[in-house]
């Protein structure tokens, strides 16, 4: 009964899909969350969260606003977020605004997103 498996959105980075086992989390909008969530998978993310998200990937929806801190490999940003992001890779899409410190090995913002804050892109070190 749900054993059926979604087939995964083009919006979605390449890196979180590189394993098609992985948890996902879809989350719309309407949901309010007070409080942490913590996922070792991709959460879509479309309703309304007060807290911190510790999580593999995380996609903020258009209809997505976050209040808090995230820790995660991924995250994009098509919604609202107001807070510190972590992470390895940050996509921020054209409808993307975005409040608080970035600091990522990589950052993508397209053109249209809006950004107030601060962004430190730390690339790999190489050996």
């Amino acid at each position: 009964m749900f054993s059926k498996q979604v087939s995964p959105k083009s919006d979605v980075p390449a890196a979180i899909l590189e394993d098609t086992k992985q948890r996902r989390s879809v989350l719309h909008d309407g949901i309010v969350i007070k409080g942490d969530w913590q996922s070792d998978g991709v959460v879509e993310f479309g309703g309304a969260i007060t807290g911190d998200l510790t999580v593999d990937g995380l996609v903020v929806t258009l209809t997505g606003t976050v209040e808090g801190n995230v820790r995660a490999r991924s995250v994009t940003v098509e919604g609202r977020l107001n807070g510190t992001i972590a992470a390895i890779d940050v996509n921020l899409s054209p409808t993307a605004v975005v409040k608080g410190e970035i600091e990522a090995e990589r950052i993508h913002i397209d053109f249209g997103a809006q950004v107030e804050g601060r962004l430190t892109a730390k690339g790999k070190a190489s050996s």
